[in-house]
């Protein structure tokens, strides 16, 4: 196998020239890294943001809805029921069958 002189000119330069790219591009990669996780921990915090208020929409209408509910079928306010409930003598536990595993509470 014969060498060609311009293939090993053009695979020294190469190995020249390679080093150098390296050390002007490895900063801009890791500076391109940075912004892209930076913009990532934006979407996360914003989309965060939307979906409290979309939560707090959905409860809202359902605390609207048991008052629309509430007004419509005669019935007491969740609120009015659960003190009542609270008045009345509790019942015992349920007993657990025979041989019923008791799963730890984490």
């Amino acid at each position: 196998m014969r060498i060609h002189p311009v293939s090993l000119l053009l695979g020294a330069g190469a190995a020249l020239v390679f080093p150098l790219f390296s050390r002007v591009l490895r900063p801009l990669v890791v500076e391109a890294a940075v912004a892209g996780m930076g913009l990532l921990d934006e979407g996360r915090r914003m989309l965060a943001e939307q979906m409290e208020v979309l939560e707090d929409i959905a409860a809202e209408a359902r605390a609207r809805r048991e008052e629309v509910l509430a007004e419509s079928n005669g019935h007491q306010p969740e609120e009015e029921v659960t003190a009542e409930a609270e008045d009345r003598p509790r019942s015992r536990p349920r007993r657990r069958a025979e041989g019923a595993v008791r799963r730890p509470v984490s």
